[in-house]
């Protein structure tokens, strides 16, 4: 039973959209998970995580292993379609994240 639940909690952290969720998590928060210099400007450098966060989950997005699965294997042009705009919802989330941390970091920088 123990090596089942250390199983679902590995294929849980593995999972994209669970490190997603996490880091939405976490940034709602402000927490951060760097281990950088503390005589940078903590306030820059959170919002360049928060930049480099939505990043990486366009990436994710792009990157879907089911969508390109639907894609390659010649799937039915619903299903693809379901996929894509799952996709593009992820997508959709990591540029907002991106545009939320730019602007409060040029706004931040246009104040100092």
């Amino acid at each position: 039973m123990r090596s089942f639940k250390n199983i679902i909690n590995f294929l849980f952290k593995a999972c994209p959209y669970s490190f997603i969720g996490r880091k939405c998590f976490d940034a709602v928060k402000g927490k951060t998970r760097s281990h950088t210099n503390k005589n940078l400007n903590d306030r820059i450098l959170s919002f360049k995580l928060g930049i480099k966060t939505g990043r990486n989950i366009i990436l994710i997005g792009v990157f879907c292993p089911i969508l390109w699965y639907s894609i390659l294997s010649g799937a039915n042009k619903k299903f693809i379609e379901l996929n894509l705009i799952h996709s593009a919802i992820i997508v959709g989330l990591g540029l907002l994240v991106m545009l939320v941390n730019y602007i409060a970091l040029f706004n931040y920088r246009r104040t100092i």
